[in-house]
């Protein structure tokens, strides 16, 4: 369960809905002045003089892919040198915020491919010397002990009370039983070691698209950056070779090469511009957020496509229930949700509190995005309307749910997408809802069962075969002794009564 954010939402219904409604298409126009412009006054004032505007940068790669290890393999950055404040920022406000805090352009990015690859070339044998044996010899400097003890104990037997001959004849003594006897001396002899020459490469794909949000036009291309170094490496040398130390500076290491492939790669804000200006990338209407959002979901959807072909990892699960799943990620969290219509999911209000705009993704590696169009803070469930369809999942139907049944929670707990947890029902009780300060206590009705919900659960449905008897809510949480945190309780689980989740959705849905 996704923790729920302790402030209540102060966006209105009418924020979300005015998301949904088409921007003003302007007209088509073979150049925008204004960008040019901006570009030239820029370069003119130079790297160090104040900014001239503000704009804001997207990062809108596919989190799956930046999930998963192996998919994208260094991070993609851009580079400041222009006189401008360019800001990070989240999808949603950045493309529904205050101009006057976005700023008039706003750049999205979704990298498409950041691999590496290796070619090794041209394997030759170096000769050089290893210890193949040790030679014991005699000791000299143990020799000498052995005869000057042997002068102390003479010298001694003539005067036994001579104090000072006695303490030379005892530091000989130690001298003898502190030194060693022999000596090993290493043998060497010859061996061949490896030296390869290989070629790097990193090569990077960025869809980007260029929004002036006063004029609504975007520009969108994509980048295409390819990066090589040669590199020489030493092979099987042995740890016993004297020439190690040479070998250090005149060969890359194994860590070398690799801190050079997860490097980022950098690609200037001056280059993006000067990209997005040429005339082989045209302007256009930007049209609607909504139809900018699917575009942008169709982009990464066939880059994680092309990921997930390189992969040798296999579906969970021949569950068809996976497919009314989704993943649901905002700035601040990961939780999950279910189609309840073909393109309606149903979640915790606390998933997406303070997100108009989510991006999900579905069982079948879609990327989509939604925006939230519903809300219920007493019962911390919402709706959002996804660019996508699903398979829908049904709810149960009748009162026939009883304890001791069997259910399924389907999520994603700590992150681990596409997870099932199988318990039982407990008990169907009201109880006082404590996830968010709205619900001020209310009594709701849950299905309280100790089938394991961890964070990321949070909006995903609990299954009774194939229906839906509630939403995943929360744990139950205890004080941690002699501390201020908290730890759940095992086996306290709640879900959401699926016959709270169908009112709250027939009554968003009425005239629809």
């Amino acid at each position: 369960m996704t923790p729920p954010i302790t402030r209540l939402a102060r966006l209105c219904r009418r924020l979300f809905v005015a998301v949904a409604i088409l921007v003003a298409a302007a007209p088509a126009v073979a150049a925008d002045p204004d960008l040019p412009a901006l570009v030239a006054a820029a370069r003119a004032a130079g790297e160090s003089a104040p900014d001239l505007a503000r704009i804001s940068l997207v990062q809108a790669t596919s989190r799956q892919m930046l999930a998963v290890d192996g998919d994208i393999d260094f991070p993609f950055s851009v580079g400041l040198d222009l006189p401008l404040d360019a800001q990070p920022r989240d999808l949603a406000f950045a493309l529904t915020g205050p101009v006057a805090e976005t700023g008039r352009y706003v750049i999205v990015f979704d990298v498409a491919l950041a691999k590496s690859s290796r070619k090794v070339r041209d394997v030759q044998d170096r000769t050089s010397r290893k210890i193949v044996s040790v030679d014991r010899i005699d000791n000299p400097a143990y020799l000498r002990a052995v005869k000057k003890f042997d002068v102390s104990a003479t010298r001694v037997e003539r005067a036994p009370d001579n104090t000072k001959l006695l303490m030379r004849y005892d530091e000989a003594q130690r001298k003898v039983a502190t030194t060693p006897r022999y000596l090993e001396q290493p043998v060497f002899g010859p061996y061949q070691f490896k030296v390869a020459d290989a070629e790097c490469v990193k090569t990077l794909t960025v869809n980007y698209r260029l929004i002036d949000r006063v004029a609504n036009t975007v520009r969108a291309s994509v980048i295409d950056v390819v990066e090589t170094e040669r590199f020489t490496f030493a092979y099987n040398i042995d740890a016993s070779d004297p020439n190690q130390g040479a070998y250090a500076s005149d060969f890359s290491t194994e860590r070398q090469v690799r801190d050079w492939e997860r490097a980022p790669v950098l690609v200037t804000l001056s280059q993006v511009f000067d990209h997005a200006l040429a005339p082989s990338v045209p302007v256009r209407p930007l049209g609607s957020v909504s139809a900018l959002l699917d575009e942008i979901g169709r982009d990464r959807t066939r880059a994680a496509a092309r990921a997930y072909d390189e992969r040798y990892a296999e579906r969970p699960l021949d569950d068809p229930r996976f497919d009314s799943v989704v993943v649901i990620y905002t700035p601040q969290a990961l939780g999950s949700g279910f189609f309840v219509r073909p393109n309606i999911v149903m979640t915790n209000w606390h998933v997406v509190e303070n997100s108009p705009i989510v991006e999900l993704r579905t069982y079948d590696r879609r990327e989509t995005f939604g925006q939230v169009i519903a809300k219920d803070v007493r019962l911390d469930l919402a709706l959002v309307k996804v660019q996508d369809r699903g398979r829908v999942a049904p709810f149960f139907q009748g009162k026939g749910l009883k304890p001791g049944d069997s259910v399924d929670a389907i999520g994603h707990p700590k992150g681990q997408r596409y997870s099932i947890t199988r318990g039982v029902v407990s008990a169907i009780r009201k109880a006082r809802a404590n996830t968010n300060p709205a619900q001020d206590g209310a009594e709701i009705l849950y299905v309280q069962t100790d089938a394991d919900i961890n964070s990321g659960n949070s909006g995903g449905p609990l299954f009774l075969g194939d229906k839906v008897v509630g939403v995943n809510t929360y744990m139950m949480m205890q004080r941690v002794k002699g501390g201020d945190g908290a730890a759940p309780l095992p086996g306290l689980n709640f879900a959401v009564h699926y016959a709270e989740a169908k009112r709250f959705l027939d009554q968003s849905m009425r005239g629809d």
